[in-house]
């Protein structure tokens, strides 16, 4: 491909890459993707490798792919003193899709409108009713499996493939949460339970976070790339770390510049159109290092946004064991890894409580897992003690809430001048801490979490309240880059165009103004289809 026929560049290939490439080219564009690594060949998972068999091919020099490792290398990151934030990246074809939790919870009008009824911070310049046929769009294309629950807090769905059946934990818990009050529902996860397209299903090997080798769950390459490669409208350019965006006098851009990862040699290709689609934190990175006469602040950063409202998760985990399970016989449990139900936000904008948003709680870990690390907690010594291991294997049951947190102007990323990669580009460093709304919502979040082992008699393993996760450990970014309607508190526009910068659009999880306490990807994916629908009709008529 001629780079200077090509219409649109995209930085990434995860979800948002993917789809913007899929749904472009086949609507005719050109389009050319940069990807920081490699294609991750399925051959090489070890998705069905036993732990046992796992020693030894260490032993023998053997490796699985390194998901995770060569941002790290390439590119680590810098956290504010005496703070700490778990930072995971994959760079690779498809991104974090490879081995992301599936989870495919639809944001409600509760989530979106928030923000315009209490108050704080801007709100969403999109609605519900315009996201949700490309929601529909979405789950037809990659295969949904769910119930048929529908509620204001959670949306259902008329396209979910049939559900895992749940483990028996997971039908105990349904039931005494309903005795205490919640509402626990099949899960949404983006996973085969079914042929479905050609494509094989789920034999439920529970071995997902290691990569599917059979695709039976959604990955960017295999449901989108491949379609778009058929085209013969998509180059791929691996090994290609992005470091700017560059812009003419006009201050548009006109070129992206990278350097081979294996060569260090720098490359500038020539840009009409730019979509910067690289996970919230490297999509960040690039545009504030992108600095120019016209953009001295980074790219469309006139407002000072950019880099400023940093939203993750805060989670914590709370194992225990059922009583009415313990002594049972083992059953095979790892069905989909991770849980087969969700419990989902249960409070409106006007509950009474003294902290906004809210929280939902999802249940991974239930029943005969792979590892039994909760033999540490048990009593006892010797024959006596191994009994009590084996007799409490098939009862424990895993609670994971997870809080929304609010966007605050100092949680950011930044980058810093004074740290470097091999290529000089600054490398970015992050602030982030919660605030006493967080710590009002921890509280409720761990009352309910006891409430609900209360209700079912469990014995809990020990843990410590107002203990949370390492920050960042749900892995799921978000702002940075947000979208509004006002461009001195935004950064893009409703179909993520920057307001400042006509021709560079952002379309990962950066630009969304809240985090929720749902996971993002299945909006990610509907967001970027909506866009690139207004793009390519922008585009047609010669207005993009």
């Amino acid at each position: 491909m001629a780079y200077e026929d090509v219409d649109v560049v995209i930085i990434g290939s995860g979800a948002a890459g993917g789809m913007a490439a899929w749904n472009l080219t086949r609507k005719g564009a050109k389009v050319l993707i940069l990807e920081a690594g490699e294609k991750f060949d399925r051959a090489d998972f070890w998705s069905h490798v036993k732990p046992w068999e796992a020693r030894e091919r260490y032993k023998r020099g053997e490796h699985p792919p390194d998901f995770e490792g060569l941002p790290l290398k390439e590119s680590p990151y810098v956290v504010e003193p005496g703070q700490k934030f778990l930072l995971r990246r994959v760079w690779g074809v498809g991104g974090k899709t490879n081995i992301w939790g599936r989870v495919s919870l639809r944001f409600s009008d509760l989530n979106l409108s928030e923000p315009a009824k209490d108050g704080w911070e801007i709100p969403w310049p999109i609605t519900y009713a315009e996201l949700a046929p490309y929601y529909d769009n979405v789950e037809k294309l990659i295969g949904v499996c769910g119930g048929d629950d529908d509620s204001p807090f959670l949306p259902g769905s008329k396209n979910h493939l049939r559900p895992p059946n749940l483990r028996c934990g997971e039908v105990l818990m349904r039931h005494f949460g309903k005795k205490a009050g919640y509402n626990i529902v099949h899960g949404r996860r983006a996973v085969l339970t079914e042929p479905y397209h050609g494509r094989a299903q789920c034999h439920f090997c529970g071995a997902c976070g290691r990569g599917c080798d059979i695709g039976a769950f959604f990955n960017s390459y295999d449901y989108l790339l491949a379609d778009a490669l058929d085209t013969g409208k998509l180059e791929i350019v691996q090994n290609a770390i992005v470091s700017r965006i560059l812009t003419n006098g006009e201050g548009r851009a006109d070129r992206v510049q990278y350097f081979d990862r294996l060569t260090a040699k720098e490359v500038q290709v020539p840009a009409k159109r730019v979509i910067v689609a690289a996970s919230a934190v490297d999509s960040t990175r690039i545009l504030l290092n992108s600095k120019s006469t016209r953009h001295p602040n980074g790219l469309g950063n006139g407002s000072d946004v950019i880099g400023r409202y940093l939203v993750e998760q805060m989670r914590f985990h709370i194992m225990a064991f059922a009583p009415q399970l313990v002594g049972r016989p083992a059953t095979n449990d790892d069905g989909i890894s991770g849980g087969h139900i969700y419990m989902p936000r249960f409070e409106t904008t006007e509950s009474k409580r003294d902290y906004l948003r809210g929280f939902g709680v999802q249940f991974w870990g239930m029943g005969c897992g792979a590892g039994a690390g909760y033999a540490k907690s048990l009593p006892g010594f010797g024959k006596d003690w191994k009994k009590s291991v084996k007799d409490h294997y098939p009862s424990l049951v895993a609670l994971h809430p997870y809080g929304e947190v609010l966007p605050y102007k100092n949680n950011r990323i930044t980058v810093d001048e004074d740290r470097k990669d091999r290529f000089g580009t600054p490398l970015l460093r992050i602030s982030y801490q919660l605030g006493d709304n967080e710590r009002k919502m921890a509280e409720r979040m761990y009352d309910v979490a006891e409430e609900l082992l209360h209700a079912m008699k469990a014995e809990p393993l020990p843990y410590k309240r107002g203990d949370m996760d390492e920050l960042g450990s749900a892995i799921h970014e978000h702002g940075c880059v947000r979208m509004g309607d006002d461009p001195k508190r935004s950064a893009l526009d409703k179909n993520l165009k920057m307001h400042e910068v006509d021709n560079v659009w952002v379309m990962d999880g950066s630009s969304f103004p809240t985090p929720t306490e749902k996971n993002p990807t299945l909006t990610i994916l509907a967001n970027c289809w909506r866009a690139t629908d207004y793009l390519a009709a922008q585009m047609k008529k010669g207005e993009a």
